[in-house]
């Protein structure tokens, strides 16, 4: 194989894995902003939730202060029966001791309504709650998960421009500038392999005759059509069968 083929091909191997490594350095802020916004929702609704439950208790007790008012009114209605001195009267007070009492009756069924609301409310806290310690554990752990994976990536990727910078030297710098403007022009891939005729970057057939000199992998050949250098890897050869014993 042509020297310089050989040393593009380790080239395009060492790029291929610095530009993934830096595309998953890229990708984990994102991861963790999401991660972040699932927190900030699960407080949200847990702040929700507590915002319901907080009105609900509020106007309990503003049921149960009626229903305070009413007792203290049926209680004045005990004291004046003493003073009551016609039928009248004493028709007058039990039409509003009855009155009162029914209205007694109305609020504190919405006091037990309220009540049974609250054991519903407080659960659907104690499961915000929950959502919440969830979301922060898993960002935490996402967190430290994308740090030590940080550190590792960076670390490698400053090793593959290490060895790429020493790789590079085996090209001269016609052939380098050629491979650079590929890489950047072609989304990252300079050099391609063939497989059969096809050029397995865009998958177009090349001319039998340009196929036949890039499978002799001694000349830098580019692509028809994307214009990548190209390079052939031979099949392995099929293993020869064992010789057939002769009977005797």
């Amino acid at each position: 194989m042509l020297p310089a083929l050989s040393v593009l091909i380790e080239l395009q191997a060492l790029d291929s894995a610095i530009d993934a490594a830096r595309k998953r350095l890229a990708e984990i802020p994102a991861l963790e902003k999401s991660g972040a916004q699932q927190v900030a929702a699960a407080t949200a609704a847990l702040d929700a939730a507590k915002a319901v439950a907080n009105d609900s208790a509020a106007a309990r007790k503003l049921v149960e202060k009626d229903v305070a008012a009413i007792d203290a009114r049926l209680s004045k209605f005990e004291d004046h029966k003493a003073a009551v001195k016609t039928n009248d009267e004493f028709h007058a007070l039990q039409r509003e001791v009855a009155a009162s009492q029914e209205q007694k009756g109305v609020l504190e069924e919405k006091v037990l309504e309220f009540m049974m609301e609250a054991d519903t409310l407080a659960a659907k806290v104690k499961d915000a709650e929950g959502a919440v310690a969830a979301a922060k554990k898993a960002l935490d752990a996402m967190r430290a998960t994308h740090a030590a994976e940080k550190s590792t990536l960076e670390g490698k990727v400053a090793e593959l421009v290490a060895e790429r910078a020493k790789v590079a030297t085996g090209l001269d710098k016609p052939t380098f500038a050629k491979y650079e403007q590929l890489l950047k022009g072609r989304r990252g891939v300079a050099i391609a392999r063939m497989e059969g005729e096809l050029c397995t970057a865009c998958h177009i057939a090349m001319r039998p005759a340009v196929a036949a000199r890039v499978r002799k992998n001694e000349e830098l050949l580019t692509c028809d059509n994307c214009q990548r250098i190209l390079y052939y890897v031979p099949p392995p050869a099929a293993a020869s069968e064992p010789p057939t014993e002769q009977p005797a």
